[in-house]
């Protein structure tokens, strides 16, 4: 990771970055209507299934922000052309994740199959950093600093590109719902890598945001395009690479918990990684009622999704639902805010006192927003519950683990910190308890919902 305070930039370098931003925009927003109209000549439609006329909808939309991504980056190198490693492998990562996208599009992959052609993807940056290319820092944890993962992260950089690519495909299916939440979260994401000082993580960033938001623009309600597989998997595409060449880890996981909630519902219903489409066709969360309503399923066997344990507490139109999304997304983007800060304090760069003064600040707009939007009371609550057991798990792990002096665990190739792994030991027991916290509440309100069906 590179400083942006190291490189000195001054008005050009941010004219350039607009200038990046406005050609990645306007190549999107260009190349979408006819992208749509070459979709419906070919017959790549798909149907609006929470609308009773069911309309049909142009699919695969997110090849313009491929196409976007694609041209920026090229523009990119020619403003900054110290980061033309960085940037090259960005673009590869993204078109590679939208090709496996396009084709799942086509053909239906099934879901092992995509998840090992996304570690695929992810296989790109891992022999880019292993030749050299590229330099891969280990991530830094608030309360730890930078962890001793020297070798063993770069191996994982693989999976940690299937899943966010996996994950943020998992949270499509309305209008605007993706690609909505998406465009939040990377707007505090751009937010975090000024307070992070990672140039990779702006400059990205800057070319993330440049793309998902004319996109958005066509796909929220009542949307003219669908984003398909090529449009999300390029999506968590971007966010994983942003995470991993801006040293950005925890803020991106945080920005993007609304998804990691969604994606662990669901994985934990049906047994393993299923789109939205899929769920909709054998274990429907939802049902649709006649005046446009969006209905919870009260049945034991539909799979528990993010969208159905919020519509546990009345039905919603579609764009109300939506927004019960964004709201989530916008109160992650907090946490990753706090997060970021915490990092900076833990590394010495910030007085304590900073972070404290900021999270009282977005104390007082979140709750503004749960008092606006009760559905999202609970969930924001188990994720604050989550945040905090983990802070509290960092800080033991921090005075009585780390301290102790043990030899580092020889695998043949790989060296094994033994405190961090006997810090990923005990840190299952808690996720364990979460779990059945976590699905104990879920049931919860299904019940209520029942309850409530059979008194009236």
């Amino acid at each position: 990771m590179i400083h942006i305070s190291e490189l000195h930039w001054g008005i050009i370098e941010v004219f350039y970055l607009i200038l990046v931003f406005i050609i990645g925009f306007m190549v999107t927003f260009i190349v979408l209507p006819y992208i749509i109209k070459l979709m419906k000549k070919k017959g790549y439609v798909g149907y609006d299934i929470h609308k009773n006329e069911n309309p049909e909808v142009a699919e695969s939309g997110g090849i313009s922000m491929v196409l976007g991504v694609s041209i920026s980056s090229i523009f990119l190198i020619i403003f900054f052309p110290l980061f033309f490693n960085e940037i090259l492998i960005f673009s590869l990562t993204v078109i590679l994740a939208g090709m496996i996208g396009f084709i799942d599009d086509r053909i239906k992959l099934r879901s092992r199959y995509k998840i090992v052609l996304t570690i695929f993807t992810g296989s790109i940056i891992f022999f880019a950093h292993y030749l050299g290319f590229i330099h891969i820092t280990s991530p830094t944890i608030p309360f730890l600093g930078k962890t001793r993962l020297t070798i063993i992260y770069p191996l994982l950089i693989p999976v940690i590109v299937a899943v966010f690519a996996n994950t943020v495909n998992m949270l499509e299916g309305y209008n605007g719902e993706g690609s909505g939440t998406c465009l939040i979260a990377i707007a505090f994401i751009l937010i975090c890598s000024i307070i992070w000082n990672s140039a990779e993580a702006l400059i990205f960033s800057i070319i993330a945001l440049a793309v998902i938001l004319p996109f958005f623009l066509f796909n929220r309600y009542p949307a003219r395009v669908f984003p398909g597989d090529v449009g999300t998997l390029s999506i968590g595409a971007m966010f994983a690479c942003i995470a991993l060449f801006g040293s950005i880890e925890v803020a991106v996981f945080c920005v993007l918990l609304i998804h990691i909630f969604n994606s662990f519902y669901v994985i934990s219903s049906v047994k393993g990684f299923i789109e939205s489409s899929e769920i909709s066709e054998t274990k429907s969360d939802i049902f649709l009622l006649e005046n446009d309503l969006i209905k919870a399923s009260d049945q034991r066997g539909a799979a528990l999704t993010l969208p159905r344990l919020l519509l546990a507490k009345g039905p919603l139109r579609e764009p109300e639902l939506v927004k019960n999304f964004f709201i989530i997304s916008i109160i992650c983007g907090f946490f990753s805010i706090i997060a970021v800060l915490l990092m900076q304090w833990t590394q010495g760069l910030l007085d304590i006192f900073i972070p404290l003064i900021i999270i009282g600040i977005l104390i007082i707009p979140t709750v503004f927003l749960l008092n606006k939007f009760p559905r999202i009371r609970g969930i924001i609550a188990l994720m604050i519950l989550l945040l905090l057991a983990s802070i509290v798990f960092i800080i033991i792990i921090d005075l009585l683990i780390m301290p102790l002096k043990y030899p580092d665990i020889n695998l043949i190739f790989v060296k094994v910190p033994v405190n961090i792994a006997f810090s990923f030991i005990l840190y299952f027991p808690m996720l364990l308890f979460w779990y059945y916290i976590t699905i104990k509440y879920f049931w919860t309100q299904i019940d209520k919902m029942k309850d409530l069906k059979e008194v009236v």
